[in-house]
């Protein structure tokens, strides 16, 4: 399918869940809303919206407001939900018109005789749900609070199959261990720790090479998850300007940080995308009320 073809039925779309849907900001009390629709069976997770399950649901598309240095300005991303008795599946679309799936790769420096870390930033989608405290969906919000997180990652984690499962805690006092400060929009800074799930990562980090393996090295190679790091598996694929990610996660892994998930119930949830961006410079939706069919 030609890009052309691909903004032209987005835009459509677009134009009518616009429409359908409000926006509101994220201390209303209104909220986006969608729903996951029951199935017998869930998708093959191959980076495709082409598996019939996906047809039989409906698809919402929400604005995408930008933070950081291209704040204000917005951009669109469009999410199905289907469900199972154990599962929960995702699919989410939006418009990229490069795709990056290396990120700091080991770069060759023939006159150093050395390698430097380079400066590819991967494409990312990330979708939070609550586990304590207010919900806002929004990083840069004054409050304490701590989500659940999947992450997946076009270098990182999309090799091995996977998104990484991690927690925000968010806090106005700096926590012990690794975290980084962020200026809330009220001024007031936050803390923002992010440690992931127990279990071996679905990422690997290779040290600098000390000879020479070639102009490019990845200094990121898929690992094999355990435990609460293994319980999100997912696959992306870009395609004529278009990323297209598949998720999927048992409604309920029985993880103390992982957020429960319950049929013919609701959970709210925000999603954000990074277009080779990182930290504050991303995209991030309004809440929204998610509710599992029966």
């Amino acid at each position: 399918m030609e890009l052309s073809t691909v903004n032209s039925k987005w835009n459509a779309l677009v134009c009518l869940i616009i429409f359908c849907a409000p926006i509101a900001g994220e201390d209303s009390a209104h909220r986006l809303e969608m729903q996951s629709k029951k199935v017998a069976n869930g998708p093959v997770l191959d980076g495709s919206s082409q598996d019939e399950t996906w047809g039989t649901a409906s698809t919402l598309v929400v604005q995408m407001e930008k933070l950081g240095e291209d704040a204000g300005r917005e951009s669109q991303a469009a999410i199905t939900s289907v469900h199972t008795n154990e599962e929960i599946f995702l699919l989410v679309q939006w418009l990229d018109g490069t795709r990056n799936d290396s990120h700091k790769p080991w770069v060759w420096k023939k006159a150093k005789g050395a390698y430097e870390q380079g400066k590819d930033i991967e494409d990312v989608f990330s979708i939070g749900f609550p586990l304590k405290g207010r919900f806002t969906g929004n990083m840069a919000s004054p409050v304490e609070t701590e989500w659940d997180v999947w992450h997946w990652k076009a270098a990182r984690t999309n090799p091995a199959g996977y998104a990484m499962d991690k927690r925000h805690i968010h806090t106005f006092r700096k926590p012990r261990g690794k975290a980084k400060s962020f200026k809330t929009r009220s001024g007031k800074l936050i803390w923002i720790a992010r440690p992931e799930d127990k279990g071996d990562s679905p990422q690997k980090k290779q040290k600098v090479p000390g000879k020479f393996q070639g102009d490019r090295v990845p200094q990121y190679i898929p690992g094999k998850p355990t435990g609460s790091a293994a319980d999100i598996k997912a696959k992306g694929e870009w395609k004529n300007g278009l990323w297209t990610v598949e998720l999927a996660r048992k409604l309920n892994t029985s993880h103390g940080d992982d957020a429960v998930l319950k049929i013919g119930g609701t959970i709210e949830m925000a999603i954000a995308l990074f277009d080779h961006s990182e930290h504050e410079e991303h995209s991030v939706s309004k809440v929204i009320v998610l509710k599992l069919a029966q």
